[in-house]
């Protein structure tokens, strides 16, 4: 069983979230480990903004791909510590990873336990069945057996390559995390690969705020309660739909509108727990507002108010909020994990990948799952 592979005590529950120490123990050893990886500054950004629900930078000047990163969280110290563990993923793969073997698809098809194709591709994709690709050492979720998982799925950097580096598979962070141990890190890894699938079915089915609205009140979460208050006080509409997950988990999408600040934000959550997966989706709904609030991240979109509706224009009306489906996680870390792998295994119709890419002189446990099967769009990165 997957438990007696990744053995771990009960879980310490926050608010908003699961985690297998508790925040200030956690933020000794991101504290630490930020230093070795070149973050060189964690700003508190919230006030910039007027809803008031906590928002970190950590700046790394030195950063391969997003010198800025975010974190958001329902306490300033998880918000700090969401910002910096993030800083820490990213460096991890953008750092060489040197490959295990260097074999066409066909060669070391026996190893794989998996269709390659399955894995999103890039667009366009030159991937075929005799093209020699670098593989990185990983393992099945489902049973622990080893497998290999092509280097171009892990690795992320924005650096230009020498030689001919052929498009084969989307690259992107998704799947990416890190946590105090390695079970808290793949867990909360295969969720953000439910949760981009889920979203990328609503995006790619043609309505970007898809799936059922539903009313957050409905949650019986005090804090979820606290979160929708705290917008409500910002005169800020929110708004939050559940979209629907083959793997059966709670993911949520929440919309953000007010007259004096039209554009549309959006935040996403996925989790066992219906009360985190709500609390995330809200909490990164502001998280994407004051990134353009700041305007210090990478990755902005120059055209992301276009379309906007001018301010003071009427809404059209919307389909009443039905109530939240609620769904409790388990007493530990790895019995969520657990589950959440047999979920995605039969939905995804492949067991997911892990790649382990725990760096030992840094100090935190770092992962990167893939799984074939699940769905992802640029759109929703």
């Amino acid at each position: 069983m997957l438990t007696e592979r990744f053995p771990d005590g009960p879980k310490i529950r926050l608010p908003g979230t699961d985690r297998a120490r508790d925040p200030a123990a956690t933020l000794a050893m991101a504290g630490r480990a930020a230093r070795k990886v070149g973050v060189t500054r964690v700003a508190d950004i919230t006030r910039l903004d007027t809803v008031g629900i906590p928002t970190f930078q950590a700046i790394r000047p030195a950063s391969r791909t997003l010198a800025v990163s975010q974190g958001k969280g329902v306490t300033p110290e998880l918000a700090k510590l969401s910002a910096v563990m993030e800083s820490i993923e990213l460096w991890h793969v953008e750092q060489a990873l040197p490959a295990a073997v260097t074999a066409p698809p066909r060669e070391v098809a026996g190893r794989l336990g998996y269709d390659v194709h399955a894995l999103v591709p890039a667009a366009p994709s030159l991937l075929h069945d005799g093209l020699p690709l670098d593989w990185l050492t990983g393992m099945s979720l489902e049973d622990g057996s080893p497998t290999l998982v092509p280097r171009d799925t892990v690795a992320l950097t924005l650096e230009r390559g020498t030689g001919w580096n052929p498009p084969l598979f989307f690259a992107s962070s998704n799947g990416l995390a890190g946590g105090n141990t390695r079970v808290e890190a793949t867990l909360h890894a295969l969720y953000e690969v439910i949760e981009r699938d889920a979203v990328t079915a609503a995006v790619t089915g043609g309505r970007p705020s898809g799936g059922v609205r539903v009313d957050p009140g409905t949650s019986g979460s005090p804090i979820v309660d606290e979160l929708c208050a705290t917008m409500a006080r910002a005169r800020v509409r929110l708004e939050v739909r559940h979209l629907p997950s083959p793997t059966g988990l709670p993911c949520f999408l929440a919309r953000i509108t007010c007259d004096d600040y039209p554009p549309s934000f959006f935040g996403f959550g996925c989790h066992l727990s219906s009360e985190i997966a709500l609390t995330r989706a809200i909490t990164e709904s502001a998280q994407a507002r004051l990134a353009y609030v700041s305007g210090a991240r990478d990755d902005l979109r120059a055209d992301f108010n276009d379309g906007v509706p001018r301010q003071g224009r009427p809404e059209p009306p919307r389909e009443a909020a039905g109530p939240v489906p609620v769904l409790r996680a388990h007493d530990t870390l790895a019995e969520d994990l657990e589950d959440a792998v047999k979920r995605a295994a039969v939905a995804f119709g492949h067991p997911p990948l892990v790649v382990d890419l725990t760096r030992e002189e840094v100090g935190v446990p770092v992962v990167k799952v893939v799984a074939p099967g699940a769905r992802v769009c640029p759109e929703v990165m």
